[in-house]
């Protein structure tokens, strides 16, 4: 079973949030929200990755998409932080945007846990059962960072080989002033934990392995 067709029932939501842009963008005469396609195309990737994952059987491979697909995995959070950019605007009911971001912000959230319960089937077959709770857990304050570093840093995931130095000494600044930076951590801590709660309910409503 190939990629598209293991996901194709993710479709109708990518389609829908399409139809409700281009309405949108045929009401209003502007192109606001342009930027939702390719955030959408971003929590597509680490969810390719996480497949790619298991469909390779060279360890070396293994371990770099696990650490690219790391690298995007807050992509798929960070979605749903477009809701700040709700407002009322003219010529468009706020309703409708609502609508539109939540949806692009639920579509992002699948996407993302569909991917983390990849990398859990991986993970127990290659570390144990034990630490796989652990490392889930470590992945979603990672995610709830990476959501701080793009919303208010305004980093993406490629500066880590775009603008690595700059990068690391933000990261650095946050990891040696936690007071300074508090609301950092605790942007960090609590988006984790919401988002780790999140991800045990999706569980207990997906199959308990992904199937391949």
């Amino acid at each position: 079973m190939n990629f598209y067709k293991k996901y194709k029932w993710l479709a109708p939501m990518q389609l829908f949030i399409a139809a409700l842009l281009l309405a949108r963008m045929l009401r209003t005469h502007t192109i606001m929200f342009a930027f939702i396609p390719w955030n959408l195309l971003l929590t597509a990737i680490p969810l390719y990755l996480s497949y790619r994952l298991n469909k390779t059987t060279d360890k070396r491979m293994q371990w770099a998409y696990l650490a690219t697909w790391l690298l995007f995995f807050p992509n798929a959070m960070y979605i749903i932080t477009d809701i700040f950019h709700l407002k009322e605007r003219p010529d468009v009911p706020q309703w409708y945007d609502l609508l539109i971001l939540f949806s692009a912000a639920i579509s992002g959230v699948i996407m993302g846990f569909l991917s983390l319960q990849n990398v859990e089937l991986f993970l127990r077959r290659n570390i144990g059962y034990k630490l796989v709770p652990w490392a889930v857990l470590s992945f979603f304050i990672l995610c709830g960072y990476g959501i701080y570093l793009g919303r208010y840093l305004r980093w993406n995931s490629w500066d880590i080989i775009a603008q690595p130095i700059s990068l690391l000494l933000d990261v650095k600044q946050d990891v040696l002033h936690p007071v300074r930076n508090n609301q950092c951590w605790m942007l960090s801590g609590l988006f984790g934990v919401w988002l780790h709660v999140l991800y045990r309910y999706f569980k207990k409503f997906s199959y308990k392995e992904p199937l391949f």
